[in-house]
């Protein structure tokens, strides 16, 4: 049991436990002096990252919300001609049909949007656990690199896990045309590893790695990213051997 507890450190430096399990390992933490001691270091090498690992409300509800409104216009009904009291009634059928197709449209995207945020907070805590199983290897190493455009970028390597993470702190926004990936080089030449947002929605991004790959390199490509590279790189670092 205290060797599964000492294996808990890494996830609980970077709060990725549950809260059983936290509270189990503070019992351990005020007794042990080395997890102690691998807590502050895990912590200190996150703190280098520079980046929260927060993620921000899914991108694709707002234009839902703008399909949904022109949806309901297209189907608001049309009253026939009729007398004043007619009249009157068929407004409150509109009214009525109208709230009920809103309610029902409203209901649609508010699901959608809990399903895709449910999505993505579970790629975001498989991330989490990836990062902190990262930091937490014994064989992890440390390399930061300047980037050429301004910034800086840190990796943490485990050769025992194929991980390496990378982070940045201070890279200049691109425009909505460009944006910054991150490329493995390895036997077979360049291939692409990630795509990096350098705003506050981004975090640290666990990339894994071939018996092969040697290096990594960030360069600024078109949106959606370019099979091989099209810019001079703004980094590169060797990646530490196994």
């Amino acid at each position: 049991m205290t060797e599964e507890l000492h294996a808990l450190s890494g996830a609980y430096a970077v709060h990725a436990l549950p809260e059983a399990e936290a509270v189990l390992f503070e019992r351990h933490l005020a007794g042990c002096a080395a997890c102690a001691a691998e807590v502050r270091r895990l912590r200190e090498t996150a703190a280098r990252l520079a980046l929260p690992l927060a993620e921000p409300p899914p991108a694709r509800l707002w234009p839902r919300v703008l399909s949904a409104a022109r949806l309901l216009r297209a189907r608001r009904p049309v009253p026939h001609r009729r007398g004043r009291r007619g009249r009157r009634q068929g407004a409150a059928t509109v009214a009525l049909a109208a709230v009920s197709v809103a309610a029902a449209v409203v209901a649609v995207v508010l699901g959608v949007a809990a399903r895709d945020a449910r999505g993505d907070l579970d790629a975001a805590r498989a991330r989490e656990r990836e990062v902190a199983a990262v930091l937490a290897a014994p064989d992890a190493r440390t390399v930061r690199r300047p980037v050429a455009s301004g910034g800086m970028g840190t990796l943490v390597v485990s050769r025992a896990r194929g991980s390496v993470v990378f982070a940045s702190a201070g890279l200049p926004r691109l425009p909505a045309s460009r944006v910054y990936e991150l490329w493995l080089t390895g036997p077979g030449g360049a291939r692409p590893a990630a795509l990096i947002d350098p705003g506050p929605g981004g975090g640290p991004v666990p990339i894994r790695v071939r018996q092969g790959d040697a290096r990594l390199g960030l360069t600024v490509e078109p949106a959606g990213g370019s099979e091989r590279p099209t810019t001079r790189p703004l980094l590169l670092a060797d990646l530490p051997p196994a």
